[in-house]
């Protein structure tokens, strides 16, 4: 007898545990690898520690799949909250050249910075798996199901002027909002496997100096979040509804 599962994507519950104890140390490899990648021609290892191998990369991306992935078999699909760290440090050099206390950035801010870009982030994953034609999108499944999670992360954001809910009258001005990479994984529910896992690199481009808010590191965010939810769709298509169509 197939029972449901007890809540919302507990079988990775003890993943994503494990993520946010080990996620500033990706974010600490991912920008390694990204200054590594544009500073010399070495390429990224082949294979990761866990199998998958190496399908394309370039200066500030790669794409990792496990070899006998078979991901046309799965007819539903969850996309697991996403995750975010900021760069290593971020905390320590921003307020470092702000010495004024009311200008400085609190752990409350970074929890409000981190909770409010992980929703936009699961939000914009969830809209575009659920544009016409939508894919089916559930939060518990059967076992024996074939259910694939598509599980994003943010790693080494690097905001430039945040917004601080600060009772300071001064205004910060940039010319760029900052940068973040995506860490995206396609996981199986039901064993935990990874088998797709794939990573970006976004920088706001600079163009003129600017006042900077809330508003406008949103909108920088969401150029990042939909370009990066808008090719997840386009490859799925292309891999899922392509195998389908030519059944």
């Amino acid at each position: 007898m197939q029972c449901p599962t007890e809540a919302p994507y507990q079988g990775l519950m003890n993943r994503t545990q494990t993520m946010n104890k080990t996620i500033a140390i990706v974010s600490a490899l991912f920008l390694l690898l990204s200054v590594g990648c544009a500073s010399t021609s070495e390429p990224p290892p082949s294979t990761t520690p866990d199998g998958l191998e190496l399908v394309r990369s370039d200066k500030h991306s790669g794409l990792y799949m496990k070899p006998d992935a078979q991901l046309e078999i799965y007819q539903k699909f969850g996309v697991v909250p996403c995750q975010v760290a900021f760069r290593k440090n971020w905390q320590r050099d921003y307020n470092s050249a702000h010495r004024s206390s009311s200008q400085q950035v609190k752990q409350r801010d970074m929890d409000r910075i981190k909770t409010d870009l992980g929703e936009e982030c699961t939000t914009f994953f969830t809209n575009a798996l659920s544009e016409e034609p939508a894919y089916d999108l559930v939060t518990e499944w059967q076992q024996g199901e074939e259910v694939l999670l598509v599980f994003p992360n943010i790693v080494n954001l690097d905001i430039t002027s945040p917004d601080l809910n600060s009772p300071s009258m001064s205004r910060s001005y940039s010319a760029s909002a900052g940068s973040m990479t995506m860490y995206l994984e396609l996981i199986d529910a039901e064993t935990s496997e990874v088998l797709v896992r794939a990573y970006d690199s976004k920088a706001d481009p600079e163009t003129f100096v600017n006042y900077a808010n809330r508003i406008t590191n949103r909108a920088a965010a969401d150029r990042m979040l939909k370009d990066w939810a808008t090719r997840l769709r386009a490859a799925m298509d292309q891999t899922l509804r392509a195998s389908s169509d030519g059944m």
